[in-house]
């Protein structure tokens, strides 16, 4: 069969295209679990030209899967599925991703056929020899009917050795775009997953639910064999945390350096667990840990405490020092509460100063549907359109005017973009850009109170 795989572009985001653009890995995994069984193509509408000019030259797909990725892409997803059955009326669509997995909030309005939850490789081989043969697809774990959608279920308690079952991605799908992903200093990047799940219950997390707080391993040959089909020397590992097994990246280090591997890595920490084992975190350093991201959250414990963080102001700290030591650049991402005054936003600014973090980033705290703080305060918010699940905008109201809110959030941005620069001439701040791409970020932001412009109106796109 011919099968088209989709990754929407939201033109609305404003962490934007021109900020941070990642293969779609997810995806890749997928034509891994078809590869040599069937034709797979790889649609990045990001990179790639409007599906209409790729209908007009390509063969019709048989199955169409569209990708919607997170919460704030679920508008966009159905859109390119309204685009796609306008396209090809007959061809069944499936869509799947992190959103569907989480929740089926938002998910009316789809012109879908099929729903894909958890690891989708096996339901997708499952659904597509389900269409081959020309047999109803009944709900099962992971596939579910789109009208029948609200029965769809996933794997809740993975095995331990999910990862390891997993096909290898196919890169080749991508080849032409190699050059075009990045991530920040990363440019270009590629993706890497080493382990799944958190054994951490984090507030304003979903990831730890998603495998029921269980924490999912690939064996080190495997993740060897696939960095080795990495040709790019820069490698964003995207798992939830990558050092909870200490013991095991030691391990998988040894393994990186006998294989004559040669990269430079950005992956998420916790700051516990690299103060658990610095010894750990050295060996990386040695075989290229570049950068990490820390969830600093906070510089408040009673903060921390709320968010059921499990560390402490102390911690982000004494971490900080070890990695300067190190030589390991830090992006330490700080939650802005809508409660706060004007004093909390003077002593965001003073922290970063004072903790001189290399690469701050700043997130507005925001109920993810998947979360315990979603289901918490569902009925307590202010809007309910899923493109403000962003980060970015608060859903939640504000003790200042929302004016001054965002105009406070646009300053922490542009005052730690303003810093001297890190080491080599890197960035003051996570996310930057050789245009003017930041200055829309912040612009962007700072209107954050208007909601979002209509990027084809000239009148509110230059509000």
């Amino acid at each position: 069969m011919r099968i088209l795989l989709v990754w929407p572009r939201n033109p609305r985001a404003v962490l934007s295209d021109a900020l941070s653009c990642c293969e779609p890995l997810p995806l890749e995994y997928l034509a891994g679990a078809l590869r040599g069984h069937h034709d797979v193509t790889i649609h990045d509408l990001r990179l790639d030209p409007p599906l209409a000019e790729y209908a007009a030259t390509a063969e019709p797909p048989d199955l169409v899967g569209v990708a919607v990725p997170y919460t704030t892409n679920v508008t966009v997803a159905r859109e390119v599925t309204r685009e796609v059955k306008r396209l090809w009326p007959q061809v069944p669509v499936v869509i799947g991703g992190h959103h569907p997995t989480v929740s089926t909030e938002w998910l009316d309005g789809f012109a879908a056929d099929y729903v894909v939850a958890g690891e989708g490789a096996e339901p997708l081989r499952r659904l597509i020899a389900a269409v081959e043969a020309g047999r109803p697809v009944e709900p099962v774990i992971g596939l579910a009917p789109y009208q029948a959608r609200a029965a769809l279920r996933r794997v809740t308690k993975p095995a331990p050795a999910t990862l390891n079952e997993l096909p290898a991605p196919d890169r080749t799908l991508l080849a032409r775009h190699r050059g075009s992903y990045f991530h920040s200093i990363y440019r270009p990047v590629a993706l890497a997953r080493f382990s799944a799940g958190c054994p951490y219950r984090c507030h304003f997390c979903s990831l730890w639910r998603m495998t029921d707080r269980r924490y999912l391993v690939k064996e080190a040959e495997r993740v060897v064999g696939e960095l080795q089909q990495i040709d790019q020397a820069n490698v964003y590992v995207v798992d939830d945390e990558a050092f909870i097994q200490p013991e095991r990246m030691g391990e998988l280090a040894d393994a990186i350096e006998a294989a004559g591997l040669r990269k430079r890595y950005h992956m998420y920490v916790r700051t516990d667990t690299a103060l658990r084992r610095p010894d750990v975190i050295t060996r990386w350093a040695e075989v290229g840990l570049d950068s990490v991201l820390i969830g600093a959250e906070s510089t408040a414990d009673d903060e921390l405490t709320g968010y059921q963080k499990g560390t402490t102001a102390r911690q982000t700290r004494q971490a900080l020092r070890l990695f300067r030591e190190l030589g390991v650049k830090v992006r330490a991402n700080f939650i802005v509460r809508p409660s706060w005054g004007e004093e909390d936003f003077d002593r965001l600014a003073r922290t970063v100063d004072e903790l001189a973090v290399d690469m701050p980033s700043f997130s507005v705290l925001t109920p993810l549907p998947g979360t315990d703080l979603y289901d918490e305060v569902r009925q307590e918010l202010i809007s309910d359109d899923p493109e403000l699940f962003d980060c970015y905008h608060t859903l939640f109201p504000t003790r200042l005017a929302p004016a001054r809110f965002y105009q406070r959030l646009a300053d922490v941005l542009l005052g730690a973009s303003a810093r001297a620069g890190g080491s080599g001439g890197d960035p003051a701040v996570f996310y930057f850009s050789t245009d003017d791409a930041f200055g829309r970020m912040v612009q962007t932001v700072r209107n954050g109170h208007l909601g979002f412009p209509d990027p084809a109106d000239p009148v509110t796109a230059a509000v």
